[in-house]
């Protein structure tokens, strides 16, 4: 009984196998309570339009990686609940990519709690339930990171060719997260490499990068779109940097406060233990945090699922932090009684936002953003949803064929998630802009 209250060696891949499995089942559920948000339908209706013969498209929306992605899950019945699933099953893979991070950096029990407190967050759990490119660019950060310790450890020919892969789909996932190519830079500090063989995996990346975005913007001028996408408006048009700087600032502490609970400020403390041991895996993950946050810089306003990828990072600081916690004291009902202080801090507020996203998501409590994307506003699609089950109950006791037109090409983008195919075929309705 003792060696059991002093935390023995867990069998740490069954157990993170078994957290991994959890969190998938968790956010697969009730994928369809929330209506579908604008960017969601714009993003599935791109991905169908490959399937059209629009291969080279997506490379002009700045994230065609995500296109792809969803195109290779569509076409089904229902696009929606497809595409939300193929973002949940990047919880996955940001989650495997967490663990064996801290795998390889010898922190197993680490890796473990950065799961579980990754898993437990509202914050992840209500944008991963979105078909947005956001949690693609995370679980990519997440791979390039552990693909970069891997790589430092025995820089072999093999490992530099995954490497580089790593570098060129981060982009390709979206464009903004450009600034979390650095983090091999990082990785590559107290392992067997140099700085110096990084060159080759960085010059190949970012001459692919050119060459493809180059021929791209040949026809679609991805190049201009994409600086635009970034910045979302010149800096000349918008409030001055330091203004906006602090906005995103507050903004963000606004959103930490709602979302995170107890693990905002576990996340800060890791990032004090960083400074104060300078453990690789911290180092990382602080690297990654603040890479990830880079869009606090940006001259207009952020918004919340900017940040997955820079989470995934900030839960293995929070890992540490509790892994200092428990070094304090050898004394097994206290590092029991602090385990289980943290587990019900970030467990009961996530299972009361779970509960309520599956019963009625328009009462969650969310950022004043969230609320005013998902929620309150025409891009939520609540409005947009009713008034095309109405339509079609309508339309479905008049045999004549009618052309159903929408206001704009968003509200058409949301209007198609719900629009049924039997429409078209059978009564020869047609939905158009």
């Amino acid at each position: 009984m003792r060696s059991f209250l002093q935390f023995p060696k867990l069998p740490s891949r069954g157990l993170c196998l078994g957290l991994i499995l959890a969190s998938f089942a968790i956010r697969l559920h009730a994928l369809l309570q929330l209506p579908g948000y604008v960017d969601e339908g714009l993003h599935l209706r791109w991905a169908s339009e490959i399937w059209q013969g629009h291969l080279v498209f997506p490379f002009s929306t700045a994230k065609p990686l995500e296109i792809y992605y969803l195109a290779a899950l569509l076409p089904f019945q229902n696009p929606l609940w497809v595409g939300r699933a193929g973002s949940v099953l990047t919880d996955v893979v940001i989650l495997s990519a967490i663990w064996a991070l801290a795998y390889q950096l010898g922190s197993e029990r680490t890796g473990l709690w950065a799961v579980t407190l990754y898993a437990l967050s509202p914050w992840t759990f209500f944008h991963e339930r979105l078909a947005i490119a956001d949690s693609l660019a995370a679980a990519s950060a997440a791979i390039l990171a552990w693909a970069a310790v891997v790589w430092s450890k025995r820089p072999w020919s093999r490992r530099a060719l995954g490497l580089t892969i790593c570098l060129i789909a981060l982009p390709l996932a979206k464009l903004s997260a450009v600034p979390l190519m650095l983090i091999p830079l990082v990785a590559a500090w107290r392992g067997k490499s140099s700085w110096r063989q990084l060159i080759l995996p960085y010059l190949v990346a970012v001459v692919s990068l050119a060459v493809v975005f180059g021929l791209v913007s040949l026809r679609y001028e991805v190049c201009g779109l994409c600086i635009k996408i970034i910045f979302r408006a010149n800096i000349s048009e918008s409030a001055k940097w330091s203004t906006s700087f602090l906005n995103n600032i507050n903004d963000l502490v606004d959103w930490a406060g709602i979302y995170l609970g107890v693990v905002g400020p576990l996340m800060l403390t890791g990032a004090v233990t960083v400074g104060i041991q300078r453990r690789r895996l911290g180092v990382v993950a602080l690297a990654g945090f603040l890479l990830g946050s880079a869009s606090l810089i940006a001259p207009t306003q952020s918004f919340p699922r900017y940040y997955l990828a820079a989470l995934a990072f900030g839960s293995l600081l929070a890992a540490e932090a509790v892994e200092a916690l428990l070094r304090l004291t050898q004394k097994p009902l206290i590092r029991w009684g602090v385990g289980a202080l943290v587990i019900i801090g970030a467990g009961l507020p996530f299972a009361f936002f779970a509960a309520q996203a599956y019963r009625d998501p328009s009462r969650l409590k969310l950022s004043d953003i969230d609320r005013f994307q998902h929620v309150a506003a025409w891009s939520s699609g609540y409005a947009i949803r009713e008034a095309v089950t109405y339509l079609t109950d309508e339309l479905a006791q008049d045999r004549e064929p009618a052309i159903v037109y929408a206001a704009n090409q968003d509200t058409l983008a949301v209007a198609w998630l719900y629009w049924p195919p039997t429409a078209n075929t059978e009564h020869g309705h047609k939905l158009r802009f």
